[in-house]
């Protein structure tokens, strides 16, 4: 038997969650009761975010570590540097944080609408 969520927020509080969504998925949903989905979309994007960082800080000590060396233009060195900051990896995990927002904006945008039916207004039907 599922609990029903509690109450929405007065609508200051509301502008309040929605700043929080949008500085952190998942964040404004924690805030509006929502904690195991919004904790689950926060770590994910947060994840997703410091593999990018890790990704670039590696990739940039090694761009130094070829830019600075003697034998530069020796054999495929210089190829190589194309590769080091991992392009695909850093559009692939940008990508996922991308869709991780999204999702967390929509389902904040529900989770509001919802509250608001809640307390006797109609949903807006929606448009197809």
């Amino acid at each position: 038997m599922a609990s029903a969520p509690p109450p929405l927020p007065s609508q200051q509080n509301l502008r309040l969650a929605a700043a929080l969504n949008v500085f952190l998925p998942g964040t404004g949903l924690i805030y509006l009761g929502r904690r195991t989905l919004g904790m689950a979309l926060a770590g994910a994007f947060l994840g997703c975010f410091l593999a990018v960082v890790t990704l670039f800080l590696v990739g940039y000590a090694r761009y130094l570590s070829l830019a600075t060396d003697d034998r530069l233009l020796q054999g495929n060195k210089l190829e190589e540097a194309g590769s080091i900051f991992h392009p695909t990896w850093l559009a692939g995990l940008a990508l996922t944080g991308g869709i991780i927002y999204l999702c967390s904006s929509i389902l904040f945008a529900r989770e509001k609408r919802r509250g608001n039916a809640t307390e006797g207004e109609a949903p807006a039907e929606p448009k197809f």
